[in-house]
């Protein structure tokens, strides 16, 4: 992605009637944030050992290593829990989209 960004900015510094500096600054925030959502998901793809697990992170994806199997969804609590795995990760709920969802009989517009 950078290397993009950076063809990008060198395009825009040809075509542009302004100082170079311009198009550093303009870009800085989007550069920002995608630093940020990159270590974002760094962050959530990253498996952390079971002593770093807490109750209050809740369910979890439960992993072995190397990874031979699923991984459990729960969390130590569990009655079914199978004692074996050593490392978690989040479970990422995707979020719903802005849509309108119509139900049947409704008309749409």
């Amino acid at each position: 992605m950078n290397d993009q960004i950076e063809t990008l900015k060198s395009l825009l510094k040809t075509a542009i009637n302004s100082p170079s500096w311009f198009v550093d600054e303009w870009f800085k925030p989007v550069i920002e944030r995608l630093e940020a959502a990159e270590a974002q998901v760094r962050q959530l793809k990253t498996a952390r050992h079971i002593d770093e697990w807490h109750e209050d992170h809740g369910d979890a994806l439960w992993w072995t290593f190397p990874i031979e199997e699923s991984p459990y969804c729960g969390n130590p609590l569990d009655s079914e829990w199978p004692g074996y795995h050593t490392h978690w990760t989040p479970i990422v709920v995707p979020e719903i989209a802005m849509e309108v969802i119509n139900l049947p009989g409704e008309e749409t517009e």
